[in-house]
């Protein structure tokens, strides 16, 4: 796994995060906020529990693959990458998400096929599932390999922003989760039935 470009995609990376004196922080110009991956995790434990695991799923997949497709666009478009150059927008996405902090992505894409895979190394999500806060607001690690996969919002994701580089609609299955102790989150890429 090669490093991310820090030097030229932290530019473009901060180039597209506005902060203004009303606290309203926007990214490629839309509202955004900055929260915790443990805290993340904590709303997601607590719609499992009370709405059940398939429908959460479900509701963070497609809500992922809507946000990952139009994202994967607006990013092209703000930093001018031809989109028919599928190396550099691969290059550039791996990049830009390693350095929001969502994880490093590795792209093993099959163009002609609509297929593949991509690897996702620290993966915010997986890895906030597994660090907690206690009530005192110490750091835990939960050490507990029968945790569900976590990271059905980043398949989502996964599967719009490859659409995106596809040009053709494809989803992701998550075959292993860095909570169910992977070494990394792995999604399948499949054309979409």
């Amino acid at each position: 796994m090669n490093p991310p470009d820090a030097g030229s995609n932290f530019d473009k990376v901060s180039g597209t995060l506005q902060f203004d004196r009303d606290a309203a922080l926007k990214f490629i110009g839309v509202r955004a906020f900055i929260m915790s991956a443990s805290t993340i995790a904590d709303v997601m434990d607590d719609f499992y529990l009370v709405l059940g695991e398939k429908f959460v799923d479900a509701r963070l997949y497609l809500g992922g693959k809507r946000a990952g497709k139009r994202t994967a666009a607006a990013l092209a478009s703000a930093n001018k990458i031809d989109i028919a150059d599928k190396t550099a927008l691969e290059k550039f996405y791996a990049d830009f998400y390693a350095a929001l902090g969502w994880g490093k992505l590795d792209f093993e894409l099959d163009y002609a096929n609509h297929a593949g895979a991509v690897i996702a190394h620290n993966s915010f999500l997986a890895q906030g599932a597994l660090a907690k806060f206690t009530a005192r607001g110490a750091a835990t690690k939960i050490q507990d390999a029968k945790l569900q996969p976590r990271c059905a919002m980043l398949a989502g994701y996964i599967a719009g922003l490859v659409s995106f580089l596809f040009d053709a609609e494809v989803d992701a299955r998550e075959s292993a989760c860095i909570a169910q102790n992977h070494p990394a989150c792995r999604f399948e890429i499949s054309r979409r039935l």
